[in-house]
């Protein structure tokens, strides 16, 4: 099975980097009244502060967590999601499930529980949409500046 690797959070508030998720949690539980032993309180204080935060990415490169370079697993927040729709919810419920492509998508994303597959199988599926949204972005040069001369000539001292 696939070792899930640490991925390094930087507080852009005080500078600091975090070996892990796991470590920033524990440090950070305090920003959103949390237990620093619980495993997830990160999850709640990145949805909580998603601009607060950047992780780095496979490059070695500072991104924001909802960025489509940022690594799988990391967290997800919508842009057009209020702050109060980003806050962590979970439900619980009833779902039938194929036991062979759950096995399977489980053996590709090399995790070991159901949730855990369910939730990395919704991050790729949002990561992809971040991709496709990046590239259409590229394709049009809507909000970028790569097309004005002054700004590339500036990229290529």
């Amino acid at each position: 099975m696939a070792r899930r690797e640490a991925h390094r959070i930087k507080d852009t508030a005080t500078g600091k980097i975090y070996p892990a998720k796991a470590a920033a949690g524990r440090e950070l539980a305090h920003l959103v009244g949390g237990d620093p032993r619980d495993n997830f309180v990160w999850f709640k204080i990145a949805r909580s502060f998603p601009d607060r935060f950047l992780v780095e990415d496979e490059g070695g490169d500072w991104v924001r967590l909802d960025a489509a370079s940022a690594p799988v697993g990391t967290l997800y927040v919508r842009e057009d999601e209020g702050r109060a729709s980003a806050q962590a919810q979970t439900r619980l419920t009833t779902v039938e499930i194929d036991e062979q492509k759950f096995a399977m998508v489980k053996s590709a994303l090399g995790t070991r529980t159901l949730r855990d597959t369910v939730d990395r199988a919704f991050d790729e599926v949002l990561v992809r949409a971040a991709r496709v949204r990046e590239v259409e972005r590229l394709r049009t040069m809507r909000g970028l500046e790569l097309d004005k001369r002054s700004v590339m000539d500036k990229a290529w001292r």
